[in-house]
């Protein structure tokens, strides 16, 4: 991996629970770091579901390595938010790896599907 290639800005948030004002829980994202990045769109894929086409995007994001972005035990809980000159993507992350295990650099692997935050 070359340290040039991380040219990009990317938010890594992870998913938390607060109480609404009527004490029901509430979904919302708190930022966990801000840090530059490389992006690789990998593949794609296509789903009809119930008559409705479904797209998806399969993408890698690698960063340097940092202690609070080690590979996260509940992947599903993380999410990287892109903006990028079509718009602000969301990338779901689906696992994560420390490269070549030499505390270097964390690639994330993630499927884009929406441009709608979620």
């Amino acid at each position: 991996m070359n340290i040039g290639r991380l040219d990009k800005p990317v938010t890594i948030q992870s998913r938390t629970t607060v109480k609404d004002v009527y004490g029901q829980p509430l979904d919302t994202w708190s930022d966990i770091a801000t840090v530059w990045a490389s992006i690789e769109y990998i593949g794609g894929r296509e789903k009809l579901r119930s008559g409705v086409v479904d797209a998806s995007l399969d993408v890698t994001v690698a960063v340097r390595y940092y202690e609070q972005l080690t590979p996260p035990k509940d992947s599903d809980g993380w999410r990287i938010v892109y903006v990028a000159r079509e718009g602000t993507r969301y990338l779901s992350i689906l696992g994560s790896r420390d490269l070549q295990e030499e505390r270097r650099f964390i690639v994330f692997d993630c499927k884009d599907g929406s441009e709608v935050q979620s």
